[in-house]
């Protein structure tokens, strides 16, 4: 059946997951018309003409100061960027009770907040003010050196914090945690106290869980992989891929060709402020690469930067037969973030002293230990780690830090015989999160070995 609205325009009434089945053009999502913008007399967009489709990935690639960002702030409404000439135009699924809005595809359905069927409605972005406030709140920004989270807050709140902000049903909303830190890959981190002390590839990826939980109809990404190292890029790059296909209309910009081949479908090569090129990904960015020559990149690191180190540490125990026994003596090294380290010897050689000391299960008794954790260094060769090193100077902080961040397997000792193998992997470890939630990450944990 084929819906026409006032305007002759043919709307596929049965929804696009029959329309995507059948391999049909997807609907066009925005229409972008002869935008221009300045700052300060200079022309940063130029008689820009695109249209972007519903759920198709796309990316604006183009060196630095090209415009892609710029364009990409028009979309998300921020009201420095609004166009100087020219028209954003979203064409949308509209609920007329609830005002609740989708993608195109969608008119013809029945709304999910109310029932009502959804209707056809165009949408001059930067003057009907009162649909781009609607707009706005649909629309979801990751940007490349803002980490949009409550950094005291834990995992787990985040992203429930998110989904109360879309009225999400609140009986629901556990389950929905769990969906979404699975879907982004972070649900080893679903017990953490606050999110200050993920690494940088973590925290971007608890971005994108809250963006995910505000059920976006456009997510727009600039440069969200511009200060990560190329291994954990890789990471968020599957997660944004995973996370939006088939779903969310997906905007990228970046001027590194790998990114833009990684994460997008189609692409527009943005030069001086004009659109030079347009079409499928792997044309563009080999003509992009062909005319602007290969853009020089931070080499590959296996290693991160130093995770763990020792200097001059010292274990020493009085035995009333030996005397005093040096368990640890003086000893000195550094272990880098992702390396497998060993430590060998025979028995009793001071191995199990020196692991225990660095889970701060003992203390030392002479040198220190130190482990980062996020950005921040704990010394956990103290009897009380709760002081910690930022910026070179030592100030306060958690004692509990080893209960999140810090695992040890044994070969004997980190299994409570009396309990099942629920208990042992639940309130056992210290686990504090709603029963729900725990329950979905034995599963995980126990699917996973």
């Amino acid at each position: 059946m084929l819906f026409v609205d006032s305007k002759n325009r043919g709307i596929n009434k049965e929804g696009g997951e029959k329309k995507r089945e059948m391999g049909e053009e997807k609907e066009i999502f925005i229409k972008i018309r002869g935008v221009n913008k300045q700052f300060e007399g200079k022309t940063v967009l130029k008689d820009i003409n695109l249209d972007i489709k519903e759920m198709e990935p796309l990316g604006l690639l183009g060196k630095s100061g090209a415009g892609k960002s710029v364009l990409l702030r028009m979309l998300r409404g921020t009201d420095e960027y609004a166009p100087d000439s020219g028209d954003i135009i979203f064409r949308l699924a509209y609920c007329p009770s609830c005002t609740w809005i989708e993608g195109p595809s969608r008119v013809g359905e029945k709304c999910p907040k109310c029932g009502t069927e959804f209707e056809y409605k165009e949408v001059n972005f930067w003057q009907d003010t009162s649909m781009q406030r609607t707009l706005k709140s649909a629309i979801a920004i990751m940007l490349q050196r803002s980490f949009a989270l409550y950094s005291d807050e834990s995992v787990i709140w985040n992203v429930l914090e998110a989904l109360e902000r879309a009225r999400y049903p609140k009986s629901k909303r556990m389950k929905k945690v769990y969906e979404i830190l699975e879907s982004v890959k972070m649900l080893h981190r679903v017990n953490m106290p606050d999110t200050r002390d993920l690494s940088g590839g973590e925290k971007q990826r608890m971005v994108l869980a809250r963006q995910l939980a505000l059920a976006p109809i456009l997510l727009l990404a600039d440069e969200p992989t511009g200060t990560l190292d190329h291994e954990t890029a890789k990471v968020v790059h599957r997660a944004l891929v995973e996370t939006t296909r088939g779903g969310t209309t997906f905007l990228v910009t970046s001027h590194w060709p790998y990114v833009i081949r990684d994460l997008t479908e189609e692409t527009a090569w943005f030069d001086k402020g004009v659109i030079v090129e347009y079409g499928p990904t792997e044309e563009v960015v080999t003509s992009f690469e062909r005319e602007v020559g290969e853009i020089e990149r931070e080499d590959y690191k296996k290693f991160g930067d130093p995770k763990i180190r020792i200097e001059g540490l010292k274990k020493y125990y009085l035995s009333a037969s030996r005397g005093v026994v040096k368990a640890v003596d003086n000893v000195s090294f550094e272990i880098n973030e992702n390396e497998i380290f060993g430590v060998v010897g025979h028995s009793g050689a001071g191995k199990t002293s020196l692991m225990k000391i660095v889970s701060h299960l003992e203390a030392g008794s002479g040198g220190s230990a130190w482990v980062r954790i996020g950005d921040r260094w704990y010394e956990a060769s103290k009897e009380d780690a709760g002081t910690f090193v930022k910026d070179g100077v030592i100030q306060g902080g958690m004692t509990d830090w080893k209960d999140y961040f810090v695992g040890v397997l044994h070969q004997e000792y980190t299994l409570f015989p009396k309990l099942t193998t629920w208990e042992n992997l639940t309130h056992g470890i210290g686990l504090d999160m709603p029963e729900d939630l725990a329950k979905m990450k034995v599963k995980f944990v126990l699917n996973g070995v």
